[in-house]
């Protein structure tokens, strides 16, 4: 995998970036989801490699792939609406009038 562009949420070929008008708790919400998808996909293959079948190790490598490209997402998403949440209560802390 490729290092993350500056502000990318993640980079494959081309580099993705995050919608500046999404919400923070729907970007917990897609990490989730993503972290789930990833979480699925690793647990289905340490079940089928505790059993005795035959395993194309490319397709496992491509297996292996997917879900660290899910987790990366997962985590950029993440790191993304924590930024978002700080700046949130930085701006309600500006607008916040003392008594």
């Amino acid at each position: 995998m490729k290092k993350r562009a500056q502000g990318a949420w993640i980079t494959l070929n081309a580099s993705y970036y995050c919608a500046p008008v999404c919400h923070p708790l729907k970007l917990v919400d897609d990490a989730s989801l993503l972290l789930e998808g990833a979480r699925g996909i690793t647990q289905s293959l340490a079940d089928l490699l505790s059993q005795d079948v035959d395993i194309n190790p490319e397709d496992l490598a491509k297996a292996l792939w997917a879900a660290s490209v899910l987790m990366e997402m997962g985590q950029s998403s993440a790191e993304i609406a924590y930024g978002r949440i700080r700046k949130m209560r930085k701006e309600l802390g500006k607008t916040e009038v003392a008594p």
